[in-house]
């Protein structure tokens, strides 16, 4: 939103494609469709502050396009060629000469024995039922995960009416060190600390004990999920012996932070490197957010999780980036425009290394699961079936092709860090070079009738050639 109001206003032509029913993302989510706000000032702040960006893209003019996925990007002569798949309708083409990709993030999948049993929601499943829909799904919740969310996600839900009856951070208690770091890093920065406060405030108030440096290893229950075991880990997130003990719940909510949804920057040819504090594989790009492939521009958490405060202003700067090129503004006028959001994002990142100890992944969470824990929950495949394929290859495609992991519906987001843990672990490789899965179109499910369309730009996958017409 924040990069079609800045190209809109720089005199571009924009359309805002989004996946979703109403603008907001998953940070910013507005209430679902029959549901209406009577009382404003009731609402989450996070709400009502995504109505104001909300209000304000829609007044700048650009073109809107809703429920609507980007299936496919293919380069040509002077531009590209996007694929659309409207909401039950078929796929279309549309030619532009610049792209602006913003993806976003999913939630950081772990895989332990019990994950896959009812009652266990990660942090943004959780968040959709209890924003959007008013819905909490069981009595006794446990909040498993690390970094800012395990402590924002669960005042928020104890605000909502949930009992959560521990919230358990993988990663170390803090410091005076550190209280002294964030200190240093205040400027610029104090609502977010407040916000911090506040949320440390609620639990204290809902009386919900926080324990630090515990990690759930296992979820057990007869159907559905009616305990949490957890244990110690050390600081790189391996398992402490002896240390289990267990905990009553009938629901159990992970948010180990979130990963890139890198599929159509990958698919367009973007370089990525490596940085598991921003979700693993992350997406190269420069101050004005252009990536390796002329024309393509990248911004948010889609790029490598740092917030939703850095994705705002990571979609300023890559919509003036792309205003420049396009001839729209000049230098002088760009780093003008750019000044401001530059400055915070320089301040938003003073407080993001102030926390690098606390906050950072350790690689004890691709520990967890066991030979019979199923790792691809699409297609049933289990961590043994996966480690025995792993020992002849150090490929995840080969794996995929071996066992179908990755081959479902949710096209591996579920199963690929994993996989490509294992595959480091076993064969002594850094997990940073061992990259992901070959990226295909349509990087979204949708029904076959929305793609066989003489409209689909593809190479001839779909659509028989018009010489080979009867």
């Amino acid at each position: 939103m924040s990069a079609a109001r800045t190209a809109a206003d720089a005199g571009m032509q924009v359309l805002l494609v989004d996946e979703r029913p109403s603008l907001g993302g998953q940070i910013y989510k507005q209430p679902g469709p029959g549901f209406t706000v009577t009382d404003p000032a009731a609402a989450d702040p996070s709400t009502r502050h995504g109505r104001e960006l909300i209000d304000a893209t829609l007044a700048a003019g650009a073109a809107i396009a809703l429920r609507t996925a980007v299936v496919a990007v293919e380069q040509e002569d002077g531009g590209f060629a996007v694929v659309l798949v409207e909401d039950g309708g078929p796929a279309t083409t549309l030619r532009t000469r610049r792209l602006l990709l913003a993806p976003g993030a999913h939630d950081r999948p772990v895989a332990f024995p019990g994950w896959t049993l009812p009652g266990v929601v990660t942090a943004g499943g959780m968040q959709s039922m209890a924003k959007s829909q008013a819905v909490l799904p069981g009595r006794r919740m446990v909040f498993a995960g690390s970094g800012p969310v395990a402590l924002a996600f669960p005042s928020q839900l104890a605000h909502y009416g949930a009992t959560v009856v521990t919230v358990l951070e993988a990663g170390p208690a803090p410091r005076p060190v550190d209280a002294l770091k964030v200190a240093a890093a205040l400027r610029g920065n104090t609502s977010l600390l407040r916000d911090a406060a506040r949320y440390r405030g609620g639990l204290l108030r809902h009386r919900v004990p926080l324990r630090y440096g515990r990690i759930v290893v296992r979820a057990e229950g007869d159907g559905r999920v009616e305990r949490v075991v957890h244990a110690a880990v050390d600081r790189e997130w391996r398992v402490v012996p002896g240390s289990e003990q267990t905990i009553e719940a009938d629901v159990l909510c992970i948010g180990y932070g979130f990963v890139p949804s890198l599929e159509l920057l990958r698919l367009v040819g973007c370089t990525t490197g490596f940085d598991e504090d921003l979700g693993g594989r992350v997406v190269l790009k420069d101050d004005w957010g252009r990536t390796s492939v002329d024309g393509v521009y990248a911004a948010g958490d889609g790029t490598g999780v740092e917030g939703s405060y850095v994705a705002i202003d990571e979609g300023v700067l890559a919509a003036l980036g792309a205003a420049e090129d396009g001839g729209f503004l000049d230098r002088a006028a760009s780093d003008e425009l750019a000044a401001t959001p530059r400055r915070r994002l320089r301040r938003r990142r003073s407080l993001a290394r102030a926390t690098e100890r606390m906050f950072r992944v350790g690689p004890g969470i691709y520990d967890l699961a066991e030979d019979r824990t199923t790792v691809c929950r699409c297609e049933g495949v289990t961590q043994g079936e996966i480690a025995t394929a792993a020992e002849s290859t150090d490929d995840v495609n080969v794996v995929k092709a071996l066992t179908r992991a990755g081959m479902g519906p949710c096209q591996g987001r579920n199963c690929q860090r994993h996989i490509a843990a294992l595959l480091a672990r076993t064969h002594d490789r850094p997990l940073s070079s061992i990259d992901l899965g070959t990226p295909r179109m349509p990087v979204r499910p949708v029904p076959i009738t929305a793609m066989a369309d003489a409209r689909v730009a593809d190479p001839g996958l779909f659509v028989v050639a018009d010489e080979e017409r009867p």
